[in-house]
């Protein structure tokens, strides 16, 4: 397995392996173009087998924002469900704490959904920890190929971790 910085040439990997993200990661190579973050990707036998995103430039959320300036964020932490407990996930959020070091950064954050206990003990294996403000509501919009736009709305725990 190799894990390395996504280009536009491998957006239509991506949008093979999976699909309806297209927009997401089309949107993450803007932000990584004009400097604002990493898409890192784990590539396997040739194909995309998962991704994080390493968010440098400012939080997206206020409250993030105000607690933790200057944090980067890793966000969108997927592996593909048929390779995942192999290691892949921790080798991509370890790829994105090097690359937040690269970047001179000596903390990394990144949040994890209340219904989600799987990820949050990997985090916490990895050394994440609670970051104390409590939780936070977030939303996003999801692009789906069958329907319009919907919102999504989660509640989420950061989690912080000094590199």
């Amino acid at each position: 397995m190799e894990i390395r910085p996504a280009s536009a040439d491998d957006l239509e990997a991506l949008g093979e392996v999976f699909g309806s993200e297209r927009r997401f990661f089309a949107g993450c190579l803007a932000r990584q173009e004009a400097g604002g973050g990493v898409l890192l990707v784990a590539w396997l036998d040739g194909w995309p087998v998962g991704d994080v995103f390493l968010n440098s430039g400012p939080a997206d959320d206020p409250e993030v924002l105000r607690h933790l300036p200057g944090v980067p964020t890793l966000v969108h932490l997927e592996v593909v469900g048929r390779l995942q407990r192999r290691g892949i996930g921790t080798a991509l959020v370890l790829a994105g704490e090097d690359t937040a070091r690269r970047l001179g950064r000596d903390r990394i954050a990144l949040g994890v959904g209340l219904d989600n206990p799987g990820p949050r003990r990997l985090y916490q294996r990895l050394g994440y920890t609670d970051w104390g403000h409590g939780h936070i509501v977030t939303s996003w919009r999801e692009h789906r190929p069958d329907s319009a736009p919907v919102t999504v709305t989660e509640t989420i725990d950061m989690l912080v971790k000094r590199l």
